[in-house]
């Protein structure tokens, strides 16, 4: 998880807290305002409270007859908001989420991070990475509907069926990792056939399991790593060899720039396979086109079938099919 989001979610739970807490004094005060008899009633049974904590150590008959008291304090509380026109639980405390009281943290002595604040972080690391909540693409939103059933050649599969296969590899990756047996998934095929969609789709999945992701393209990947070499600012290159998923998306429109390029691509590519890291990568780039761009030496360890999904794409243009 990258540090930058955590404090900026943090900062928002802060300013969360104190905008409830803002609005609970306001409460308060009209309610001094136009029911005093309420304040009263709410100054007894802090009394009661009081009591209880000295009937611990003194007055045990007054301590058991505390949750009596209270319940009887309670009624009445209510009974007078009801009475002036308010909802019973107009001065209860305020929280966004009542399971961590809005700290964004729940357990004690060891704390864990609640499911609200995970998903504040997730949706600001879908922001980041640029993935829609617009138009969001998800596997649930892939539409087999506008993919043309008809005969691919040289296959016994209709572009549907194929498309269908390679959407479910896609999501079982997603859903495995990183218990899956292979840590690369090399996605190819030509222009509008919906890697970008489906590497979207992995990257959403990935971040509701709890995966530390990074999402961009391969012309940002490059310029990340010139910023490194030539820069000397190296923050964003150790972000990329450290996230547990890397997706790389559109690999072979990059600028080919001699003794740069290919070596930091290898070295992203190589780091990562020695640490055991994943790396997902779409492409319109055959492999044999691949090999003739980047060498055999990167090609050899996205295709490793020990170590690699290899998928391709196949068939008409998705977009002309949706318009048509």
């Amino acid at each position: 998880m990258r540090s930058d989001i955590l404090r900026a979610v943090e900062d928002e739970f802060a300013a969360r807290r104190a905008r409830n807490r803002a609005e609970e004094e306001r409460r308060e005060a009209e309610i001094a305002r136009r029911c005093p008899e309420v304040l009263r009633l709410r100054e007894e049974r802090q009394q009661l409270i009081y009591s209880g904590i000295r009937g611990m150590l003194h007055r045990q008959e007054e301590l058991r007859s505390l949750p009596a008291r209270m319940d009887e304090a309670n009624r009445r509380i209510a009974a007078a908001l009801r009475e002036a026109g308010y909802p019973e639980n107009y001065l209860d405390p305020i929280f966004d989420c009542p399971r961590c009281e809005d700290r964004g943290y729940t357990g004690e002595p060891v704390r864990e991070m609640c499911t609200c604040m995970k998903e504040a972080v997730s949706r600001r690391l879908r922001g980041d990475m640029g993935l829609s909540e617009a138009a969001p693409q998800t596997f649930e939103s892939w539409r087999m509907d506008i993919i043309p059933d008809r005969p691919l050649p040289g296959l016994a599969m209709t572009q549907r069926q194929l498309s269908a296969i390679v959407r479910t590899q896609c999501e079982e990756w997603a859903n495995r990792w990183p218990d899956s047996p292979v840590q690369t998934v090399l996605l190819g095929g030509e222009s509008g056939l919906g890697k970008t969609f489906l590497l979207h789709a992995m990257a959403r999945r990935l971040l509701e399991r709890g995966q530390r992701v990074m999402l961009l393209s391969a012309y940002r990947l490059l310029e990340e790593c010139r910023r490194a070499w030539f820069g000397g600012d190296d923050s964003g290159l150790k972000e990329i060899l450290a996230c547990d998923v890397l997706l790389i998306d559109d690999l072979g429109a990059e600028p080919l720039m001699p003794n740069v390029t290919i070596e930091q691509i290898y070295h992203v590519l190589n780091e990562r396979l020695t640490a055991g890291r994943a790396t997902v990568i779409s492409t319109n780039l055959t492999i044999e086109e691949l090999k003739g761009r980047y060498t055999e030496r990167i090609v050899s360890r996205l295709t490793d079938r020990t170590s690699a999904l290899t998928v391709r794409l196949q068939g008409d243009d998705l977009r002309r099919a949706a318009r048509g």
